[in-house]
């Protein structure tokens, strides 16, 4: 081979990698001088079709917090957070000793977090749960268990998830007394103290309820296999006076539990000036671009998609007590018969810089870069079975924030309203 091919193949070796390295938004930006590139934006209801719906369940088993709270938001009405969990012996066996009697029970709960208005006080009540959950067994967050109505705990508390009472904890932790004839029910039964299997079979575990209220109320994270998350058993027999701890670890299941009500918020639902996103099962946005294609094939060239960003603007104000999502989710739905799947956008795996998804509080918006998706419409390729495309909040099995941001119906301000904004570029073959 001579030099002269050496060096040519090198050359195409070169910029074959350099193109590789583009970065999608840059694609097509040196086809044309700049002066040639279009922007368009798409902002009446025929060009964005777009609603709120309401979120049926989400995945809640096994969650890395446990939720317990009522919040009654003068946006989104009222939301209830309760959860089931199993517990684990932390000895392979155990035993109480001659005469044992138990002088209390507490349930310790360490916090991870909170949202809404900790100054109000919330009630909780804990009871035995009679039905098992099943280690091999995926629940959604409107699964219910059945439990014995006799209640074993009631205790109004007023949050401090950020209190630090045991200095050995970088946080608060929540105390819940319990009835000691949970205790004594343990200490009776010491035969199915003998191993974790035996003693599921004989206690199912716990429900624990929040009381629904009218207040505004939060809704308080708790860590279930923090080492200070236990139920506890003060006992004494005729030798000592002892503890003994049930703890919850990742061999037990635990499923988080939400319901909504919206009586009075139906605007919600259809009121497309204003859409709704809510976090625990509580509603997302669906939209589509019923006319980019049709829009597309009316350009004087074929369209090349220099840049595509869809903009949210928020159209809230509370937001120093209901805090933002800190980010937002954009995926395509795909319906196969009776069945639906849920797809990731080409951009996003472009990572999450180029994707967007994030709440800029300096102009309360969010966007997504979604060039490659728009311009795989544009060319009637790949993802054209998608029934739409849906916004939710990130982390929505156990996140509980919410947003509302404009739509893109009349009532909506102008400057504010949903939009695509296209840069593109007209290529002529």
């Amino acid at each position: 081979m001579t030099k002269t091919r050496v060096f040519a193949l090198i050359c195409i070796v070169f910029l074959t990698a350099y193109a590789c390295k583009k970065t999608p938004q840059e694609i097509g930006t040196d086809l044309q001088p700049s002066v040639t590139q279009i922007a368009v934006a798409f902002t009446d209801a025929s060009d964005i079709v777009a609603h709120t719906e309401n979120v049926s369940s989400v995945s809640a088993t096994n969650l890395y917090m446990l939720s317990l709270g009522n919040m009654n938001d003068t946006v989104f009405g009222i939301t209830n957070f309760d959860f089931y969990t199993q517990f684990s012996l932390t000895t392979e066996s155990q035993t109480w000793g001659a005469n044992a009697v138990a002088d209390s029970v507490v349930l310790n709960l360490v916090y991870s977090g909170y949202y809404g208005d900790t100054t109000e006080y919330l009630t909780v009540r804990v009871h035995e749960l009679e039905e098992g959950m099943l280690s091999d067994t995926s629940y959604k967050s409107n699964q219910s268990f059945d439990y014995d109505p006799t209640i074993l705990a009631n205790l109004s508390f007023s949050p401090r998830p950020l209190t630090t009472p045991d200095t050995v904890l970088d946080r608060g932790v929540l105390r819940i007394p319990i009835d000691p004839s949970l205790g004594n029910k343990f200490i009776a039964n010491e035969s199915h103290m003998t191993s974790n299997d035996h003693f599921k079979e004989f206690f199912k575990g716990l429900y624990v309820d929040c009381e629904q209220t009218n207040a505004a109320g939060p809704v308080c994270y708790f860590n279930p296999t923090h080492s200070y998350t236990y139920m506890r058993v003060y006992y004494h027999n005729d030798t000592d006076t002892l503890f003994y701890d049930f703890g919850i670890s990742s061999n037990d299941v635990w499923v988080n539990h939400y319901s909504h009500d919206y009586t009075g918020h139906e605007y919600i639902f259809d009121d497309n000036s204003r859409l709704y996103v809510q976090g625990s099962a509580g509603t997302k946005v669906w939209l589509d671009f019923p006319t980019i294609k049709e829009w597309a094939d009316a350009q004087p060239g074929h369209v090349v998609i220099n840049e595509a960003k869809l903009v949210l603007t928020g159209a809230v104000t509370d937001t120093a007590l209901y805090t933002p999502p800190a980010s937002l989710i954009l995926v395509g739905e795909k319906h196969n018969g009776a069945d639906t799947t849920y797809v990731y956008l080409p951009d996003q795996y472009e990572g999450s810089s180029y994707f967007g998804g994030y709440y800029d509080s300096s102009n309360g918006t969010v966007w997504f870069r979604i060039s490659e998706y728009i311009q795989k419409l544009v060319l009637k390729g790949s993802y054209q079975d998608l029934e739409g495309i849906y916004v939710n909040v990130s982390g929505a099995s156990t996140v509980a924030r919410r947003w509302a941001f404009y739509g893109n119906d009349g009532a909506a301000p102008d400057s504010l309203r949903l939009r695509l904004e296209v840069v593109y570029s007209l290529v002529n073959e």
